[in-house]
């Protein structure tokens, strides 16, 4: 399997080529969806559907279902009952691919929400990180 892997401080990019395949794919878990913990469920909702372009599944005060291309994204209003502390989504930056990054950024940017790094044209790839209503950081990515 090709993949592009790079380590930035505490992130860890593992991201797939375009094409790419496994022989054994059987054998590879697939990621099904992100479930994050949110502070409030319409702000959230709107973000990821309004400023990101995900599909809404179905919402609910305490639980909503978003779809991505490939996967889909858990909000959930309530902590998980093993977790022992407020500990928001650090560390861990999920990609979302935007045909359009710059304007995406721009369109989050015009809305309120904090761009923590605007688009940055790398060798092969376009990147920029923006944060969410309760400052979880994604980035918008596409390759080039």
């Amino acid at each position: 399997m090709n993949a592009l892997v790079r380590f930035a401080g505490s992130v860890l990019i593992v991201s797939c080529l375009i094409g790419c395949k496994s022989t054994r794919q059987t054998d590879i878990p697939r990621v099904d969806h992100i479930r994050i913990e949110v502070s409030n469920m319409n702000a959230s909702v709107a973000f990821y559907r309004d400023m990101i372009g995900l599909r809404v599944k179905s919402v609910s005060p305490e639980f909503s279902w978003l779809e991505a291309g490939n996967m889909s994204l858990a909000l959930s209003a309530a902590a998980s009952p093993w977790q022992k502390e407020d500990r928001p989504g650090l560390g861990m930056y999920p990609h979302f691919e935007a045909a359009d990054v710059e304007g995406v950024a721009a369109r989050c940017k015009a809305a309120g929400y904090r761009i923590v790094q605007e688009p940055i044209q790398h060798d092969r790839f376009t990147e920029a990180f923006v944060a969410d209503p309760d400052g979880y950081v994604w980035a918008l990515f596409r390759w080039r």
